[in-house]
């Protein structure tokens, strides 16, 4: 079977687009299951260290953002100021904060995609957004995307549960 796709046809620019989300998708969570699942026989310990059970699917609200750079160095500049970001969130957001990942991608070196996976939307509307890192960080982000030096793109789900993590 030979299939023509010819650069600019309509099929193929929003083929590719999903799925890289697909596979970006995929990678993040398998990610995240080999750091958070936990034995049934060291879940008690688990728990008794303050680590929490790995969350089901269909039991959160995820945000998959892409930043795409116009330089190298303004994305360098995003992915060394977002550490305070990700350091605050992994010591006060961690109870509904599942997932907080970065990663460039693989076909556009200027292009940064981030995956957040938050309990429901209201911890992240309500509280991650109202987070002293996260209110110091935007407006660096911003400056950036008001001289159109990154362009920022995103879409939001909850979870439907015909899966795993």
């Amino acid at each position: 079977m030979k299939v023509n796709m010819k650069r600019g046809d309509k099929s193929t620019s929003t083929l590719i687009p999903v799925m890289l989300y697909m596979v970006l998708g995929a990678a993040a969570l398998q990610t995240f299951r080999c750091l958070f699942t936990t034995s049934s026989s060291s879940s008690s310990s688990s728990k008794q260290q303050g680590l929490r059970s790995t969350p089901q699917p269909g039991n959160a609200w995820t945000l998959s953002v892409k930043l795409t750079f116009t330089d190298q160095s303004d994305l360098t500049y995003i992915l060394n100021e977002w550490k305070a970001v990700t350091e605050y969130c992994k010591k006060h957001e961690s109870s509904f904060l599942y997932h907080y990942e970065a990663g460039i991608s693989d076909q556009n070196p200027l292009e940064l995609h981030m995956l957040e996976r938050y309990r429901t939307k209201e911890d992240y509307l309500n509280i991650h957004k109202k987070g002293d890192a996260f209110l110091k960080f935007r407006p660096k982000l911003k400056a950036l995307q008001d001289a159109r030096k990154v362009v920022i793109e995103g879409f939001s789900y909850l979870e439907g549960g015909h899966g795993f993590v």
